[in-house]
Order: C-alpha cells, then structure tokens, then sequence
C-alpha cells in the first residue's frame, strides 16, 4: 500500500527541523533531561518518529535514540508503568512481577546504549504529561542503576501536551527538585506549521518524495500520472490549497489561520492526492470544489477547531495566571 494510502509518511517540516536541532543540541551537551511540551496535533509523534527513524543521519553511532509511550491509567502502578513502556518499544511482557518487568525495561536500554560507541542513550516518552512524582522516581532509580551499575550515559527527553508543562510547577511545588534537574531542565519547543513558505514547502514535498524510495514515482506522479508527465505539481496548487483552507475556516469562526495542525495538514493532502488528483486530466490543476470536498471528507475543520480552542484556552489560562 502506497504510504499515502497507509498515513504512514513524514514531512519534516521546517518547524521539526528546529526541535530535531535542539534535540542534537540537548545530546550533545549531556543534560540529563528536558521536556517538549505542546497541544495535541502539532506533530509530536510525527517528529519523535521521525527522528527516530533518522537518528544516525543526524547523530551517527554516538548516540543510541529509544522511543516510548505511557498509557493512560486511572492510577499507574510500577507494574502498568514498565508494562506499557515495553509494550510500546515492541517488547511486550508476560511477567507479572514488577521487578522483573524494572529489570527487563532496564536490559533493553542496556542494549541500545550498547550500540552506541560512547554508551550513550536518548530516551524519549511521549505522552508525559501522563506521568508524575511517583513515575518520575522510578524513572530516576532506573536512571541511576543505568549510570552506576551498567556505566551508560541516559539522557531524557519527556513530550507530552501543555499539561507536562504544569507537571514540571507541580513536581518543583512538592519539593522535588532533582526530579526537574534530572527530567525537565530544558525546554525543546515544536511549533506547528506555519502559513506561507512553510506550507508550501511541505506541500512541494509530495512532488519531491518517492515510494519506492530510491526510484519509485513521487507521490504526486504516483496518483496523478498523466497530468503529472505534462508538467503537473501539486506545488504549484498550494497557495489555493492554503487560502481555501484559510477561507473555510474564517467562515466558521476561527479568525487567525497563521499555522496548522500536522495532523489537519496531512489529512486534507491525503484525501486530496488519493480522491482529487486521479481526477485531473492532462492540463488540468486543482479547483476550490475539490479542495473543499477533501476538507470536509476528513472533518478538517474539526481539527482545526479544536486546535483554535486549545490555543484560546492556553491564552485565557494565561491571562487569569497574570491576574
């Protein structure tokens, strides 16, 4: 399945480029932690795995980057804790014991750190805003058994949404503070993608990326054939793309649409490059009928919406602090 089809790409965008930039930076100044918080949609997940899959590009064999999520629970216990973190480096467990799950978890990192020269090892959580002082503790022990027992160098990067933020006050009001300098000393930002030359240049992207990825068509030509061997790019649509989006949601209430959602973003230009461009004959470009038609079969601006009440919330939440 072609992985347009799938959902199953990346862009890195302008704004991903920067936070991948700060995470080198964060590697290669040995801070044991730092945080990157943010609203849901931005593209979190999107650059975690990004990087993830990039790591040696941008940090050789120097570094070992693992990646992780903690689930959601009503109240995490040491045993969901280390569970979920396996799980969701792909090494899920049937023991029940929590100490044997700490020392699983523990030998896994080893193992990653093992693959790097300098016994180095990036640890990235996402969802942490979902953790607190209790989880941060185990996560330390295991920090401090990593450093003093198996002689690896861990540094943590925590992404979550706004709340991490919060945790990082509310871990610092309850006197914890060796938690925040050894998990939250820095901040790394992710910002979301920006109106004008950035959205075009993710959308030029898909005239740029190929699946297979050495010689296979690019997305563009894959989906648009004809239109595309006459000299059809779906860059030069963007500026349409963009002002119809921007229109859309000015009618609906949302004033500013100086950035958008990635998550927004790649489900209008999927829907666009499967459904609209097999449409498009030879000569032919993208109208605003069929812009809006991909918009509204996504529910597009529904994630718009909601990114526009998060981000007016985050102000009123401001704003009442400042009072």
């Amino acid at each position: 399945m072609h992985p347009v089809e799938a959902a199953n790409y990346v862009i890195p965008t302008p704004a991903m480029e920067c936070w991948i930039n700060g995470v080198c930076a964060h590697c290669q100044g040995n801070a044991p932690g730092a945080i990157t918080p943010g609203r849901q949609r931005i593209g979190k997940s999107y650059a975690i795995r990004y990087f993830v899959e990039n790591q040696f590009k941008y940090l050789g064999d120097s570094v070992a980057v693992v990646s992780m999520e903690v689930a959601p629970h009503r109240s995490i216990t040491e045993k969901m804790l280390f569970g979920d973190l396996l799980r969701s480096m792909g090494y899920p467990t049937t023991k029940s014991d929590p100490e044997a799950r700490r020392s699983l978890f523990i030998g896994r990192l080893v193992e990653a750190a093992s693959r790097a020269i300098h016994r180095k090892v990036l640890i990235i959580i996402d969802e942490a805003q979902l953790l607190d002082s209790f989880t941060l503790r185990l996560l330390a022990s295991v920090h401090n058994d990593l450093v003093r027992i198996y002689k690896v160098t861990c540094m943590w990067l925590l992404v979550g949404q706004d709340e991490l933020s919060i945790l990082r006050q509310t871990v610092l009001a309850e006197g914890q503070r060796q938690l925040v300098a050894r998990f939250m000393r820095e901040t790394i930002e992710l910002g979301r993608l920006q109106a004008g030359a950035e959205f075009r240049y993710c959308v030029s992207c898909y005239d740029k990326m190929r699946y297979p990825a050495k010689d296979g068509p690019t997305f563009s030509e894959y989906f648009a054939p004809e239109a595309c061997k006459a000299g059809y790019q779906i860059g030069s649509d963007a500026d349409l793309i963009l002002e119809t989006l921007q229109t859309e949601a000015h009618q609906h209430g949302i004033a500013s649409m100086d950035a958008i959602s990635m998550e927004a973003f790649t489900a209008v230009m999927n829907d666009i490059l499967v459904n609209q461009l097999p449409r498009l004959d030879v000569g032919d470009r993208l109208d605003l009928g069929m812009i809006l038609e991909s918009a509204e079969a996504v529910a597009w601006l529904s994630l718009e919406e909601d990114a526009f009440l998060a981000d007016v919330e985050a102000v009123d939440g401001t704003n009442k602090n400042a009072a």
